[in-house]
């Protein structure tokens, strides 16, 4: 039986831990000392991002280690991490962890728990073996991920881009909020879309559809960052704030504009000096107008304000719109969360797709061509994982979209270890040391406040039930009106 303790199996539980309760969870995200990555400081297992009344950010993350460490060193190390984070929580999972340390870990804010906790919490709120919600599923994603980190090594110009989209992705995007990475996020997107009309194919192809799925996530969580920036503006003042902020970035109008004026004087006198005249067409304001799309732009965040309480949990509906599948719905809090802003997703890649140009096939859900390309069966790897049973329904919903935009071809059928259906077979159930109750109990002082209120029941989002993954060509040629 494969040791479910190890590795990048123990972090994908913890992520998927998350994500059952109706959180955004992601993996392998890095914090950088450095502007141009040269320094990256640690890696973080698995960070967990919730979002509770006036979109303000809370956030926990969980260290998760096998074989033999420093437990005190550990502890210390979590602590300061978590003050990088300004995370609420930081947790840390392993096989085996002497408890008398516990009472330490707790007076620095770092909770202690050991597989068997973990096989107990997995339990109590109903997670089986063969379910992998949206990147939980490392069988896949880190199968990918490890292919495409070879081939961007090539001296290629699509896949230099690619490394780059990739490394703003993990590396320079997700620790803080600011307007001039928003600006960044977008001109990514803008070139991924020029090169993906260029007709990438194979690896590159579905690399840069994983990419810009990734990029929509993150645009989500921006989204909601901006929604909680504009709550401090008087409602009458939002558009000309959020105006400024796409014109100018972080910077002060004032400031920009004088700098600008100062360049250009700088260079006219250089010209000058040589004997020649600036160009009369060259006028400063130009170079500060608003992006065409700022009025849609403004309108999106109103709606996202007015519809606060489905809104908050619009990044885990982008990650389950373009990265989950129909077996993941099993999990109720998950579905609950996600359908909650389901059309708000949806409106979020409408937006996208139409202000930039996105072909309806790079904007695709992924996760399905992703498998057929790349994911590794369980008995081919170690450790193993449970089998996912996203290959043993009936394609439905975003499965049957997905499927219909790439097909694997002969390349993905011989890549060693892929195979559409994982025969991989799930060892015995490990016995709980807690009784139910207890585990319970257990999980709710461990997690006080995982999900900030009860998910919503579930609804059928409007248009064909299960999934909105069809709706964004129609709401593309829409307006963002109620």
């Amino acid at each position: 039986m494969s040791d479910s303790s190890a590795g990048p199996l123990l972090e994908a539980r913890a992520q998927r831990l998350f994500l059952a309760q109706g959180s955004f969870a992601e993996r392998g995200v890095s914090p950088t000392a450095t502007a141009d990555r040269r320094m990256l400081a640690t890696d973080i297992d698995v960070l967990v991002s919730e979002y509770v009344s006036g979109f303000h950010l809370t956030r926990r993350h969980v260290e998760c280690k096998s074989g033999k460490f420093a437990l005190l060193d550990r502890i210390l190390w979590l602590n300061g991490v978590r003050t990088l984070l300004r995370a609420d929580s930081s947790y840390l999972i392993a096989e085996d962890v002497d408890l008398e340390a516990t009472e330490f870990a707790r007076s620095l804010d770092v909770e202690l728990f050991t597989t068997k906790h973990l096989d107990a919490w997995e339990k109590s709120i109903g997670i089986s073996g063969d379910v992998w919600p949206c990147r939980s599923d490392y069988l896949t994603f880190d199968a990918a991920r490890s292919v495409w980190r070879k081939a961007s090594d090539k001296d290629d110009e699509v896949w230099r881009f690619l490394r780059a989209a990739l490394a703003f992705v993990e590396i320079e995007s997700w620790l803080t909020f600011r307007y001039r990475l928003l600006n960044k996020l977008l001109r990514l997107i803008t070139q991924l879309s020029h090169y993906y009309h260029t007709v990438l194919e194979d690896d590159r192809e579905l690399c840069a559809r994983y990419v810009f799925s990734a990029l929509l996530v993150r645009f989500a969580q921006y989204l909601l960052a901006i929604c909680e920036d504009s709550s401090r503006v008087l409602p009458t003042e939002i558009e000309k704030y959020l105006t400024n902020r796409l014109t100018f970035g972080d910077q002060g109008p004032g400031l920009a504009m004088d700098f600008t004026k100062a360049t250009v004087e700088w260079v006219r006198r250089a010209l000058t000096a040589n004997g020649m005249k600036m160009p009369t067409e060259i006028d400063t304001a130009r170079l500060h107008a608003p992006p065409e799309y700022t009025p849609e732009f403004v309108q999106l965040v109103r709606r996202l304000v007015d519809q606060s309480q489905d809104a908050r949990y619009l990044p885990l509906a982008v990650e389950r719109m373009q990265f989950g599948s129909q077996s993941d719905d099993v999990l109720v809090r998950y579905k609950a969360a996600a359908n909650s802003a389901e059309s708000l997703a949806a409106l979020v890649r409408a937006f996208i797709s139409r202000t930039f140009k996105v072909s309806s096939n790079l904007a695709a859900p992924v996760r399905g061509d992703l498998i057929a390309a790349y994911h590794i069966s369980s008995n081919s790897v170690t450790p193993a994982a449970s089998t996912n049973i996203a290959n043993k329904v009936p394609p439905t919903g975003w499965q049957k979209q997905a499927s219909s935009h790439h097909s694997p071809g002969p390349r993905a059928a011989s890549r060693t270890g892929a195979s559409r259906v994982v025969d991989g077979t799930v060892g015995p159930a490990r016995k709980d040391d807690l009784a139910d109750n207890q585990a319970a109990a257990e999980q709710q002082r461990m997690f006080p406040g995982t999900t900030p209120e009860p998910a919503p029941a579930p609804k059928e989002p409007a248009g064909k039930a299960g999934s909105t993954q069809g709706n964004a060509s129609a709401e593309s040629g829409a307006k963002l009106k109620e």
